[in-house]
């Protein structure tokens, strides 16, 4: 027997296999709902760095490369080819999520001031900007507390410079406060700028140690001259001469692309699905958002599904659905969502609000979006969340369970039952849940025991 006894701050014992997944493909048609919504994230676009700060870098670089010359740390330039990038950036492990960034703003091109031209010969960037920024979205302030986002080395080198324990969540441009950076030379002598991390997070390695491509340099934050957590990535040729990674007609800097696989212009997909209680919180730079996150569901509550896309062009459309636990689709989300509006925005988010049904069908729902993009074709996602069962106080289990179901209780629940493979159960009980002989999980099944109860 085993006995889950929360009371007693017991060790909660939860005994995972492989959960069963399944698809189901359905055409999707247009339900009014309850409430629809947009928000737009819209980055205040600023220099980065102030030229009197980059010049001290710049001085301060030529100074280390002397010194680890010296010391035999840093070998002189050879001739071979430039390198090349892989992203600079990852999710951390304790993350999943579709995406987390979203390009805001790239070199410009355009030697007028003012003017602005980017290496597709479009306009997304900002006067005088000499680098790649990549903001990570959505909810920023909060994957940068949570050390969502790692900056990783783009190419192998060394490291020739790094700047750390500089304020990290600052919300303006002007202030003239330096940022925390990795700087990193490469074997040809490109140097290769990392900017804005969060204090505290650079590599433990320092000026003269070797780094491999991938390897941990920091977190991204929103130090030196930064209005949101976001990486600048700026790169300098062995000449000192900017250096744009991405090749474009108007790349006035360089021919080739530097990435192992240069992302597309408008690199179209969603970052994230969310179901949630009510819509999240947007406050004021640098407070973090009140996702109101939501797995499980009573009958008669208020959902609201949400995404978060990464770029999205009005030539684009997302099929939404929210599909019961037996493939049908619910009216409670069944629609085609089409942007308005210019041709292309970072980073938009989208909310629509319903009730589950009076009488749901109970078990595991999915949250689907089919999203037909320009750029990549049909991309396709899919978020769980649970319909629960009647919340009563005692629940007690013999048999077998065949279908996935959420059962709460706000005392206890008792199981001698086997779950039959590839099924998926929670057991929330806020007292004690104990599993009694004869009780079985056999291997493709899941089986979850929680605390929450009906709370």
């Amino acid at each position: 027997m085993i006995i889950f006894n929360y009371k007693l701050k017991a060790i909660i014992v939860i005994l995972i296999l492989t959960l069963f997944q399944y698809q189901h493909t359905i055409v999707a048609q247009q339900t009014k709902m309850m409430q629809m919504g947009i928000v737009d994230d819209h980055e205040i676009v600023q220099k980065c760095l102030h030229d009197d700060a980059r010049a001290q870098i710049l001085e301060q670089i030529e100074i280390n490369r002397v010194a680890l010359k010296r010391s035999g740390k840093l070998k002189p330039p050879d001739s071979r080819m430039p390198p090349m990038f892989i992203w600079p950036m990852r999710q951390a492990d304790h993350v999943n999520y579709p995406g987390y960034y979203a390009i805001s703003n790239y070199v410009d091109h355009d030697g007028t001031s003012p003017g602005v031209l980017d290496h597709n010969c479009g306009s997304r960037t900002y006067d005088g900007h000499r680098g790649t920024d990549v903001r990570i979205v959505p909810f920023r302030w909060n994957k940068m507390a949570n050390d969502e986002v790692e900056i990783i080395a783009a190419a192998d080198g060394v490291i020739i410079l790094k700047q750390d324990g500089n304020q990290d969540m600052n919300c303006s441009w002007g202030l003239g406060t330096p940022w925390n950076a990795v700087f990193v030379q490469h074997a040809d002598g490109t140097v290769t700028w990392y900017g804005h991390m969060k204090s505290g997070s650079t590599t433990e390695k320092d000026s003269g140690d070797a780094v491999v491509a991938g390897e941990y340099l920091g977190i991204v934050g929103s130090s030196g001259n930064s209005t949101g957590a976001h990486l600048h990535l700026e790169v300098y040729d062995p000449g000192g001469n900017l250096i744009d990674p991405f090749q474009g007609t108007c790349n006035s800097l360089n021919t080739d692309t530097w990435w192992l696989n240069q992302l597309p212009y408008f690199d179209s997909g969603v970052n994230r699905l969310i179901t949630g209680s009510q819509q999240w919180t947007s406050p004021p730079c640098p407070q973090q958002s009140q996702i109101f996150e939501q797995e499980v569901y009573d009958a008669g509550e208020q959902i609201v599904f949400s995404v978060h896309y990464r770029h999205n062009l009005t030539t684009d459309s997302t099929q939404l659905r929210a599909v019961e636990p037996d493939g049908d689709v619910s009216s409670i989300l069944d629609l085609t969502y089409i942007r308005a509006g210019a041709l292309h925005s970072t980073n938009p988010s989208v909310f629509w609000t319903s009730n589950i049904p009076g009488s749901p069908e109970v078990g595991k729902w999915t949250f689907e979006a089919d999203y037909f993009t320009t750029t990549y074709g049909l991309l396709q996602y899919e978020e769980d969340f649970w319909v629960a069962n009647s919340c009563i106080a005692n629940y007690v289990f013999g048999g077998s369970h065949s279908l996935d179901r959420y059962y709460q209780a706000s005392n206890s629940i008792t199981s001698s039952a086997d779950i039959q493979g590839n099924t998926h159960i929670v057991y929330d009980a806020e007292n004690i849940t104990i599993l009694e002989p004869g009780f079985f999980a056999p291997q493709g099944s899941k089986l979850e025991v929680k605390t929450n109860g009906c709370n």
